[in-house]
């Protein structure tokens, strides 16, 4: 094993939804729909889904941009713009 791999953890969780706390909610609107993300365990946050979305070339343009896997848009949820906490 390279020292410099990557290693991933899979889980068979998948958050389908969000915090009530609406600090604990970010979101990135990339022009195209949303980009939602929750404070992480560690520091830092954690793509969780999307929303409002009218594009997905451009979510996953901005995925790339962020250095995210566009593998995302195929695993994670779409959430309503309701459901995001103010």
């Amino acid at each position: 094993m390279s020292t410099n791999a990557t290693r991933q953890q899979e889980s068979d969780a998948t958050t389908t939804e969000l915090p009530t706390d609406p600090d604990a909610v970010t979101v990135a609107d990339t022009g195209a729909g949303l980009l939602v993300f929750v404070e992480a365990d560690l520091p830092g946050k954690d793509l969780v889904g999307f929303a409002d979305v009218s594009d997905w070339g451009v979510i996953r343009d901005a995925l790339r941009n962020r250095g995210l896997g566009v593998g995302a848009t195929t695993n994670l949820p779409v959430f309503s713009t309701e459901e995001i906490p103010n």
